[in-house]
């Protein structure tokens, strides 16, 4: 080695001990370019990304166990089946502009999908070191340090992240608002296990591009200019942002992240010797406040005022001078994305899965083999972590992605309770823990310290107990709740049966007695029949008998896979008209938890009379629409209701239009109809009320008119010396006409108001026709005499 190598290693040497006894001192996990390298987009395929530890905050990185994940994905995309050769959508990742020689085809410049922060700009502007921390508890002097995407002085950079590329060009294409503000699709950034105070690493929000007119002296001034930045803004609930470093343009609002600049541009940091102003692309760091799994952003593009043009150039096959232009190159805003955190140091982390079929299939984190979602069921759910003497040490609010986490546990044994109930336990000070409760309408389906199939064997709200050794992150101390489902009552009335009548629950006439039937938020979220579902039968009927496949149902009788046309009830009795017969009946959901509160299904014989009871109707006018409007307090077996309508009362009721009934109500509901009305005409307006058996029962009769304008409009003054006023007239648009005396069109004039002057000053003297048509189709026709 010589002399002059080993001044340079010691150089070398003392440089890094500098910077870790300068830099911050917390061990970080961190995004590298060492291992990772997906390739070149464009593409839409989700990234997955390790971090590595950075055990001495050297940037010299290792492994860490057990692995933590970053998934990058894009979702809920505006822009989509474009047309461009190489991208369909407005946001991808690894692309980045085109220039002006690629070809006629307008397309994204293929670019690395995961990089160096900012490596698109490095020379130019791009962003330094300093602008980011990597620890999410840094503070003071440590703010801005920890990573190193410049070299800090001993090589390329280490520090990474996922580039994105968002397509200004759409915007241009689509003939967009140079100033405008447009959302694009979502930002997804997935951890695979819940992490506490994240930070998110944002580099080079911002572009533009330039071009000098054809003909043009090529010096800054002649170039044309369209500025435009991404911006995000942040969807989950229940957490906080703080910005830790950044350049100036970095604007965090609440939970979003603007550019300020009002030319947003490429640049992160000025450069004096650029010919052309870069200078006005936003980056820093920004920590989330909370435990996440999850991270949703909206992805906007916003233009400024200042631009030149809209997002791009003039566009291909413009002719400039005697040529054409060059053809439109492909524009966008190209920047990054990446994440860091603190290096964990004792863990106990896990989800609470919302598992439709419950323990059918041994696993609370999936069902049918497709993964669980989650929930904190509108942030109701705690987290208690109890010690090996069952005591609250610790409690935590489920974040609003269902995840929950407790960092910094002290050696020992543990189980987590999940309950509506928080605890003020601590380490220090445990207490008793409080009770396991579920809010009304969810039930605990199992838990399991693990993200296989599996479950800890009883099902009572607390998992099995978890040892933490020294740095242990024991994760996946998952639960499984489910909503309970819920049963229809119904009370159908029918004509009195003969002893010994077999009616099956099909809805078919005579008796339309209705399936039974039911509603699960996880299983069958729309009310409606429970065939194929599992149904328990509560209560049997005192004076008939219940019948499935021709046999008697006995009480508590399960039936699966439930088929209408098998369940029959016998009227083994003569039930008096004022009498009833009914039984109780629960639906059971896939996770096998049967409605906590069975329906009643109530048969009420009544000689065959069948009703609606209608509560009110009536009949106003808007316009010269008749608004038809009437309730009922309950319906019975009701099928529905024909608007009848006649011009005399005397005359042949007419048919106008049918309005479907409820069927069966016991609450008020309420209806609609409307219909246009001729001026000049008394109409009459009633309800035929029809039931399913084809009975009907009229309703009261109500009248309404569209009066005769005739009646209505008057012309003053008349004679007409120069002007005349219009009023009377109805609401809406009124088109005036006035017509000679031989029938011809002499003037038109439209106004929305029921008063208005007309001008007929320059009107040869004799006798004129005024025709008043309103837009709802009433007319009506005046005379002046002009003077």
């Amino acid at each position: 080695m010589t002399t002059i190598l080993k001044t340079k290693t010691l150089l070398l040497m003392l440089l890094i001990i500098c910077k870790i006894s300068l830099g911050q001192s917390t061990p970080t996990l961190e995004l590298t370019n060492r291992l990772f390298a997906p390739g070149q987009g464009p593409s839409v395929t989700p990234v997955i990304v390790p971090f590595e530890l950075d055990a001495i905050n050297n940037n010299m990185f290792g492994p860490y166990a057990p692995a933590l994940t970053l998934t990058v994905s894009l979702q809920n995309q505006i822009y989509t089946g474009l047309t461009y050769s190489n991208i369909s959508t407005g946001l991808v990742f690894g692309g980045s502009p085109s220039l002006s020689s690629e070809g006629p085809i307008q397309q994204v410049t293929p670019n690395n999908i995961y990089d160096i922060l900012g490596a698109y700009n490095f020379g130019s502007g791009g962003p330094t070191s300093n602008m980011f921390t990597s620890s999410p508890s840094a503070s003071g002097a440590n703010l801005g340090t920890g990573f190193d995407i410049d070299g800090n002085g001993f090589g390329n950079g280490v520090n990474a992240g996922v580039e994105l590329f968002t397509a200004a060009q759409v915007l241009y294409d689509g003939g967009n608002a140079k100033d405008g503000r447009y959302e694009f699709g979502e930002l997804v950034l997935t951890f695979n296990r819940p992490v506490k105070n994240p930070v998110i690493h944002l580099a080079g929000l911002g572009g533009s591009y330039r071009y000098l007119p054809f003909g043009q002296v090529d010096v800054p001034a002649n170039y044309k200019t369209s500025y435009f930045s991404s911006e995000l803004e942040l969807q989950n609930s229940g957490l906080t942002s703080t910005k830790l470093s950044g350049n100036s343009f970095m604007t965090l609002v609440g939970n979003n992240v603007f550019n300020n600049a009002v030319k947003p541009n490429g640049g992160s940091v000025f450069v004096a010797t650029d010919v052309i102003d870069n200078y006005g692309a936003a980056t820093g760091s920004i920590r989330i406040n909370g435990n996440v799994t999850q991270l949703v952003y909206k992805i906007f593009l916003r233009g400024s005022a200042a631009s030149d043009m809209n997002f791009s150039t003039l566009g291909s096959n413009v002719t400039c001078g005697t040529t054409t232009c060059p053809h439109n190159p492909f524009t966008g805003d190209q920047w990054y994305v990446s994440a860091s955190l603190d290096k964990p140091t004792q863990q106990i982390s896990g989800n609470v899965f919302v598992d439709r079929d419950g323990l059918s299939d041994n696993n609370i984190n999936k069902s049918a083999g497709v993964d669980n979602p989650k929930t904190n069921i509108g942030g109701t759910l705690y987290a208690n972590l109890l010690n090996s003497s069952g005591l609250v040490v610790a409690s935590t609010l489920v974040s609003s992605d269902g995840s929950y986490l407790f960092d910094a546990v002290p050696l020992g044994t543990y189980s987590v309770q999940l309950t509506t109930n928080a605890s003020a336990g601590t380490y220090a000070t445990p207490v008793t823990a409080p009770a396991t409760l579920l809010p009304t309408g969810w039930a605990n389906t199992g838990e399991f310290v693990g993200n296989t199939a599996g479950s800890d064997g009883t099902v009572n709200g607390k998992s099995s107990s978890v040892v933490v050794g020294s740095s242990d992150i024991k994760t996946e101390v998952n639960f499984g709740i489910e909503r309970l489902p819920e049963s229809v009552n119904f009370t159908i009335l029918i004509p009195n049966p003969p002893i010994n009548t077999v009616v099956t629950f099909d809805g078919s006439s005579p008796y339309f007695l209705t399936p039974l039937a039911g509603s699960d938020p996880e299983d069958l979220p729309t009310t409606t029949s429970l065939t194929g579902r599992t149904v328990r039968i509560d209560s049997l009927p005192s004076n008939s008998q219940l019948l499935y496949n021709g046999l008697p149902i006995t009480l508590g009788q399960t039936i699966t896979n439930y088929n209408i046309s098998l369940l029959q009830i016998k009227f083994t009795q003569s039930i008096p008209s004022n009498g009833k017969t009914a039984f109780k009946y629960s639906f059971i959901d896939a996770a096998g938890f049967a409605d906590p509160t069975p329906a009643t299904y109530t048969i009420i014989p009544n000689n065959g009379s069948l009703f609606f009871s209608l509560t009110d109707f009536t009949v106003s006018k808007n316009n010269c629409v008749a608004n038809l409007n009437w309730k009922t307090s309950s319906e019975i077996n009701s099928e529905k209701f024909e608007v009848e309508v006649s011009a005399d009362i005397n005359a042949t009721f007419v048919t106008k239009g049918t309005i479907a009934a409820s069927t069966n109500s016991s609450i008020t509901k309420n209806y609609q109809f409307n219909f246009s009305m001729e001026t000049g005409v008394q109409y009459f307006f009633r309800l035929k009320m029809i039931n399913k058996d084809g009975t009907f029962t009229y309703s009261e009769i109500r009248k309404l008119s569209c009066t005769d304008l005739k009646t209505q409009i008057a012309i003053a003054p008349n004679p007409v010396i120069d002007m005349f006023n219009l009023s009377g007239m109805e609401k809406g648009k009124n088109t005036i006409l006035i017509y000679s005396n031989d029938g011809k069109l002499i003037k038109s004039q439209v106004t929305g108001t029921t008063t208005y002057n007309v001008d007929i000053s320059n009107f040869s003297a004799g006798l004129y026709m005024v025709r008043i048509l309103n837009e709802n189709g009433s007319n009506t026709t005046k005379r002046i005499v002009k003077k």
